[in-house]
């Protein structure tokens, strides 16, 4: 559950445009969903990056990419309102205040969620997890940078996603300044050189935990936001964009798992390019069926609080896990269906009540002291 090649995110919800784009409330979803699914595989045959399971669940081992995905969403929404004020952040210290009003708050929640679940429901299997160095790196959302053991495999990626943050103001300057081709290529560029050092010079060899390659994606999402603004996406983009997803495809059935594991810098700019043009061409109304599938109520709804779905479905997976399905059933494949058709309302609903609690109030008030009265004004209520 700790391994780093296993420790799938879904980076925070980004703060949504208005008119809102539902469309990517069901990406979320998708992307969420495919992640608890990632963790329900890896829960019930722990052999990453192989498959020891039926050949059928083969596709569950390739959960990383829904990093990517989020990370490419995350640059996109973020930048859909910067792109129709001629990609102006609106000031820089007001951006990051609001991005920590939004994630910190549910992060910091889950954060004490998963001490409570690892560290003192089962100590003697999961308590190695927790550690003050470990707690205290992942509060200030270091743990990319300070190695210690993890409270919640799935938090690295946040800290990530949040470092790129204080990058954007940058992206969005390369981007008013020359454009979005020369932006992406800079910028790729300088990611492409950051992983080789990192490969090459092992004095350096560090930058390799901050994951390179998501500030690419994380660029190519604010590329694709330009659809925004034309109203209209080129030509072909669509095409391009499966296009990637197939090449994924291809190469994941030929070369294999353990191929794919190690090539996970180059695959992410791959997935990254591939989600980024099919959100353009969302956005400039191509894809109708798919779009419309994204933005039906089931998917915007799970979209929705698709946050709080990961920060807390590993401790609720193993909770699940470890108490109802290990001790009555032998049978791997019969777990892993015990543990799909369980495990994943367990983390609905969870996931759900986690939201109203600790993410909707920071969502709908701007002040904690406009969330103290909403907390008092509900129990009132009731």
């Amino acid at each position: 559950m700790t391994e780093r090649a296993t420790e799938i995110a879904a980076p925070a919800t980004a703060d949504r445009p208005k008119p809102r784009l539902s469309y990517l409330d069901g990406v979320r979803a998708v992307a969420a969903l495919y992640v608890v699914l990632h963790h329900i595989w890896f829960t019930v045959y722990p052999s990453y990056p192989v498959n020891t399971g039926p050949a059928a669940l083969g596709w569950l081992v390739y959960g990383h990419l829904a990093v990517a995905v989020f990370i490419v969403v995350s640059g996109f929404s973020l930048t859909v309102a910067p792109a129709r004020r001629e990609f102006e952040l609106g000031g820089t210290l007001r951006f990051l205040r609001r991005r920590a009003w939004r994630i910190l708050p549910p992060y910091w929640a889950a954060l004490a969620l998963s001490v409570i679940v690892f560290g003192l429901i089962t100590p003697e299997l999961t308590g190695r997890a927790i550690t003050l160095k470990g707690v205290i790196a992942h509060f200030f959302l270091v743990q990319d940078v300070i190695d210690s053991p993890k409270p919640n495999g799935a938090f690295w990626s946040i800290a990530v996603e949040w470092q790129i943050y204080f990058l954007f103001p940058l992206v969005l300057l390369f981007r008013r300044k020359l454009g979005p081709v020369w932006m992406v290529a800079i910028f790729t560029t300088a990611v492409i050189g950051a992983q080789l050092v990192g490969e090459n010079v092992g004095a350096l060899d560090g930058i390799l935990n901050l994951t390179p390659q998501f500030l690419a994606l994380f660029v190519f999402g604010v590329a694709a936001a330009q659809v925004v603004r034309d109203g209209r996406s080129p030509r072909g983009l669509a095409t391009l964009g499966i296009g990637c997803f197939a090449a994924f495809g291809v190469l994941a059935a030929v070369k294999g798992s353990v191929w794919v594991d190690h090539a996970y810098f180059w695959i992410d700019l791959l997935v990254g390019v591939g989600t980024a043009c099919i959100l353009a061409a969302l956005a400039g109304g191509g894809l109708g069926p798919l779009r419309s599938l994204l933005a039906g109520r089931v998917l915007s709804g799970i979209g929705l609080y698709s946050y709080s779905v990961y920060l807390v479905h590993l401790p609720i997976l193993w909770l699940i896990g470890h108490f109802a399905v290990e001790p009555v059933v032998a049978d791997p494949l019969t777990r892993f269906v015990l543990l799909l058709a369980v495990g994943m309302a367990a983390v609905l609903a969870g996931s759900y009540l986690f939201h109203r609690a600790f993410e909707r109030p920071f969502l709908e008030n701007r002040s904690l002291s406009a969330v103290t009265a909403a907390i008092r004004g509900r129990r009132e209520r009731l």
